[in-house]
């Protein structure tokens, strides 16, 4: 690893090898889910939005991810992940889906200077620890994918 330092490094520095030494800067087209152009949990990790579930508190890889961003690798990745996870839900748990997670799709420009990245699972998605000076709002290309019609429906 380098000696950059991360955003949130104090949280980051309660675990061990976080993030992992096999994390590498990367310069690389990047999508995340988002509520909208300016909400305030767009580029924020999971564990300062909510509290990690109780039974993910001794494990410290999925502790150290929960501090990083969700990304994947392509739109249609991203889409299909979303899709199939509110698919699972109920129907009363599908606005919570919603709320948690937003209803469009943003398109970003990873640079090395951006942080690292975890590797790329089968399903396009990856993990990514920013570093402290980086801002990925404002990085967002000024156009996203709208993951539902004005129907309420998936979009095609």
């Amino acid at each position: 690893m380098n000696d950059k330092k991360f955003k949130y490094q104090e949280l980051l520095a309660k675990f061990p090898n976080c993030p992992p030494a096999d994390y590498i800067e990367i310069e690389n087209g990047a999508f995340r889910w988002i509520h909208g152009k300016d909400h305030e949990n767009n580029f924020k990790p999971i564990n300062l939005i909510s509290d990690p579930p109780p039974r993910m508190l001794d494990e410290t890889d999925n502790m150290c991810k929960g501090f990083g961003l969700s990304l994947f690798d392509s739109i249609e990745n991203a889409y299909k992940k979303y899709k199939e996870l509110y698919c699972k839900k109920r129907e009363h748990q599908r606005e919570d889906f919603i709320n948690e997670k937003g209803r469009y799709i943003a398109t970003l420009k990873l640079l090395c200077s951006d942080g690292v990245a975890g590797s790329f699972s089968k399903s396009g998605h990856f993990t990514f620890h920013e570093y402290e000076s980086t801002n990925l709002k404002n990085r967002m290309e000024s156009s996203f994918f709208s993951i539902f019609g004005a129907d309420g429906k998936f979009v095609s």
